[in-house]
């Protein structure tokens, strides 16, 4: 039996962080799923422009590795444009930090959240 917040299958707090910030999030989602005794958590993100930069992938996994309280190191991650097609995060994250890309279909990623925040120092050392 899983008790408290691990019960509910959304996790209101990285859409609202996504939402609150200035990176130009019209629509997000944060959910959690199940994969035997472990969570993965699946974020959704929809912008309002056609392109991502290094910098607005670093913030939103900033505030997805800030916010995320559920036990896991396994983040299914996908961001749509602003027609609602998907964003190659592929290639922006194997540039970025190569082999961090656990797996990868369509426009959706499997990433750690140890990826993610080599993903974030891999920008903020760009920015210095």
């Amino acid at each position: 039996m899983i008790a408290g917040d691990l019960a509910d299958d959304e996790v209101e707090e990285i859409p609202a962080a996504l939402l609150a910030s200035d990176i130009g999030v019209t629509e997000a989602f944060a959910v959690k799923a199940t994969n035997g005794l472990s969570f993965d958590l699946w974020v959704g993100v929809d912008l309002d422009d056609a392109e991502l930069t290094d910098e607005e992938l670093a913030s939103i996994l900033q505030i997805v590795v800030e916010e995320n309280d559920l036990p896991t190191d396994s983040i299914r991650f996908g961001v749509d444009d602003a027609d609602g097609g998907g964003i190659d995060v592929e290639s922006m994250m194997e540039r970025l930090v190569p082999g961090v890309v656990e797996v990868s279909s369509s426009s959706i990623v499997w990433i750690t959240m140890d990826g993610a925040r080599d993903i974030i120092d891999a920008v903020g050392s760009e920015q210095s």
